[in-house]
């Protein structure tokens, strides 16, 4: 689903990440680990076309990443920040995305189901902006919920703002999406969600891996 081979990234002099291969099979799970400002993110969104890359090549579901096909963001899901659409409430913005994925007229009942398992029952009718961050990142997780479990998801840090209730839900909802199938290349600090999901760990710590995945 995911190969890169001697993928580089530059910030203009500044090295950010490479050489990297990696690779993410079918029903796999992939996590990067290391300390803020390691590459992570950055090699999370260049996986996800959301950043260019210097030299080497990236191949996700047999070509190049592409953001603006509507095909690849349906098969491809990019937890990376929150992006929410300002004037909608919680349960429009993901009827939405129900819409949008070919779910019709069973789209308010995915929706309500998806908002009673992350907790958002309460908030459906209050804009996002209205939210703490905690329940932001849920309404995130939840825009991953709404659809059709997609081929690959790429996940930066989706633990973020959530208590360990919310972050132990999580490892579970992640695990099951392993087991439909989807690919998951997922960067995280949290080490029970490495230990739930991680068949392969890639460590970007003391300068990041090069030219080769590493495990703990």
């Amino acid at each position: 689903m995911i190969r890169l081979k001697g993928v580089v990234r530059h910030y203009g002099p500044n090295h950010a990440i490479g050489p990297i291969d990696l690779e993410v099979g079918p029903g796999e799970s992939v996590v990067l680990i290391g300390p803020n400002g390691c590459g992570k993110s950055t090699m999370l969104r260049v996986a996800a076309g959301l950043e260019t890359y210097d030299s080497g090549s990236v191949n996700v579901l047999g070509g190049e990443p592409q953001q603006d096909s509507p095909d690849f963001r349906r098969r491809v899901f990019v937890l990376d920040e929150l992006a929410f659409f300002p004037d909608l409430s919680v349960r429009e913005h993901l009827e939405l995305i129900a819409v949008g994925h070919g779910l019709g007229n069973k789209a308010a009942r995915r929706v309500d189901a998806v908002l009673a398992r992350c907790r958002l029952s309460l908030h459906g009718d209050l804009s996002p902006r209205q939210l703490s961050k905690g329940l932001q990142q849920l309404l995130l997780i939840a825009s991953m919920l709404v659809p059709p479990s997609p081929d690959l998801m790429i996940l930066d840090e989706p633990e973020r703002h959530l208590d360990e209730d919310a972050r132990s839900w999580l490892g579970e909802e992640l695990v099951q999406k392993k087991l439909e199938g989807t690919g998951l290349l997922v960067a995280t600090h949290h080490r029970p969600l490495v230990e739930a999901l991680g068949d392969r760990v890639v460590d970007f710590g003391g300068g990041g891996p090069v030219g080769s995945e590493g495990a703990e």
